[in-house]
């Protein structure tokens, strides 16, 4: 089995080598690194020619800027092998990562990984064990990535078959941020078998001020959530899942309040808020109800003020929370 590596690459050259050493290092061998050079202005590009000239594994593409969505896509049609595992320029793998993916791999279209959050040269923020949700039924796990409940991680948190990309024409999304949404449900929709590798996390996302999280949006969500709707109706699935959809509307909106809480500041905050409120009702499927079990807590406690179109108490969890991380 061929493992395809792929890694939009923009602007990246201080963590860029460590990405592809931890590629190059893996205990499995039978493996394609596609760098998806998306309109780089720094050293990067040099950076991922030279590697490719020292491995003839390593392929580099270039195009111009156009976002990690984009530079996915790209990878997936250059791709030549069975199984793809999407990397972030700034991040690393474990040696053993493909070696232990192999064996799930052959029999499940999709396998979710366990990843840890690191900041600065390694040290551990936190967990995140995709492998707690291995005793869930498929629906279930459908509906709680929808809403964000379990992180999208469409490319770093989860690998899939090439063959499943292909047969049912999934992509990504153009989106700056929550490009992975509309991915994360098509795989797992598409998919027959889903597994998972939880015999050690073997992903490290690092933490730093560039982190494409660190993008300073005030709706993050709101246009995947949309962009979703669209899909589920143009596919005959709007039914099925409205309310979890509600649910995510609801959830991009807390999301959504939050920035705004942090970004800005007096008559300008609560003009935002307002706005974002409004927005919410306005999208809001009255006829529907809501997926409140497929919410995490943090945004399902807020509904009720949603509803009823108030910020004020977000806001104040959102102030609460900056004073503490400062503390």
């Amino acid at each position: 089995m061929k493992i395809s590596v792929i890694v939009p690459v923009y602007n990246a050259e201080e963590y860029l080598k460590n990405c592809i050493m931890s590629v190059v290092r893996q205990t499995y061998d039978n493996w394609e690194l596609i760098l998806v050079d998306d309109g780089s202005s720094d050293g990067s590009l040099s950076i991922a020619d030279l590697a490719a000239e020292k491995d003839e594994r390593i392929r580099v593409i270039h195009q111009k800027n156009a976002g990690p969505g984009a530079a996915r896509n790209r990878g997936i049609k250059e791709a030549l092998g069975d199984y793809v595992v999407f990397l972030d320029s700034d991040d690393y793998i474990d040696k053993n990562y493909f070696q232990l993916l192999v064996p799930k791999a052959r029999i499940n279209d999709v396998v979710f990984i366990d990843v840890c959050q690191i900041y600065g040269k390694g040290k551990l923020l936190k967990e995140e064990k995709m492998s707690q949700y291995k005793t869930w039924t498929k629906d279930r796990l459908i509906r709680s990535q929808m809403t964000g409940k379990v992180q999208w991680g469409g490319g770093v948190r989860k690998a899939v078959s090439l063959r499943l990309l292909k047969e049912n024409n999934i992509e990504y999304t153009l989106h700056s941020i929550g490009e992975e949404a509309l991915y994360s449900f098509r795989i797992l929709y598409a998919a027959d078998r889903i597994g998972f590798l939880d015999e050690k996390p073997v992903y490290f996302y690092v933490n730093h001020e560039g982190s494409q999280s660190k993008i300073k949006s005030s709706d993050p969500w709101g246009g995947a959530v949309e962009c979703l709707k669209e899909y589920l109706q143009e596919n005959g699935l709007y039914e099925k899942f409205a309310d979890t959809l509600n649910a995510f509307r609801a959830t991009a909106a807390v999301v959504s309040l939050d920035r705004i809480a942090r970004l800005y500041k007096g008559e300008t905050c609560r003009k935002n808020a307002k706005v974002r409120i409004c927005r919410f009702h306005m999208l809001y499927d009255k006829e529907r109800g809501i997926d409140l079990d497929s919410m995490s807590y943090k945004a399902k406690i807020f509904v009720p003020f949603l509803m009823k179109g108030q910020y004020r108490l977000i806001f104040l969890c959102s102030w609460l929370k900056s004073l503490i991380t400062k503390a």
